[in-house]
């Protein structure tokens, strides 16, 4: 699965795949067979706890580092996550969160900035369910469509409270990606 990393308002698409004992990671297009293994775990917190990262060494084309990870737990993450990584006397603060995830929230977060929400079709899939008719009330996260990509059910939620205003598609459709689904008018202030 592709993963988005994002480092100073920078973000690189990730991919990575197993190759016996070591690892083929894709940055951007540019493979890299990276070969490495945990050197020490973290300390356990005040909690008993054992956090997420660890000291590891990393042999990139030949070439050995060693790397210091920690997980950032931050009050605000549901999907994504945040690590401390000292690399080469550099540190960086990079985010990562899966790509299927980040196109449905930003879908999400596009379509509740206006006064109607658009919801799109966030990869080529198939409709497994309509939840809602045209002039259907709507809350915010409610699910409208259930769409079935990849062997995989996802709810699509409207962004906004409002109204169905046109349902695009119906059960058993197959939809490419971006393709309009729902068109939800905003619910109107009294």
């Amino acid at each position: 699965m592709p993963y988005i990393a994002s480092i100073k308002n920078q973000n690189y698409t990730i991919t990575t795949q197993p190759q016996g004992a070591q690892t083929a990671v894709t940055l951007d297009g540019v493979s890299h067979i990276l070969d490495w293994q945990r050197i020490a775990k973290l300390a356990t917190d005040e909690k008993g706890k054992q956090p997420e990262g660890g000291h590891y060494s990393l042999l990139i084309a030949g070439k050995s580092y060693e790397v210091f990870v920690r997980r950032v737990v931050q009050e605000e993450e549901k999907s994504s996550q945040t690590y401390e990584i000292q690399l080469a006397g550099q540190y960086f603060l990079v985010t990562v969160e899966d790509e299927r995830t980040r196109l449905l929230e930003g879908m999400a977060r596009a379509g509740a900035q206006s006064s109607a929400a658009r919801i799109q079709a966030p990869m080529p899939g198939l409709v497994v369910n309509t939840l809602v008719q045209p002039g259907d009330t709507v809350n915010a996260g409610q699910t409208v469509i259930v769409l079935e990509a990849m062997k995989m059910e996802n709810d699509l939620p409207s962004p906004i409270t409002g109204t169905v205003k046109e349902l695009k598609v119906n059960k058993g459709q197959t939809v490419d990606q971006g393709q309009l689904l729902v068109i939800i008018e905003a619910e109107q202030p009294a």
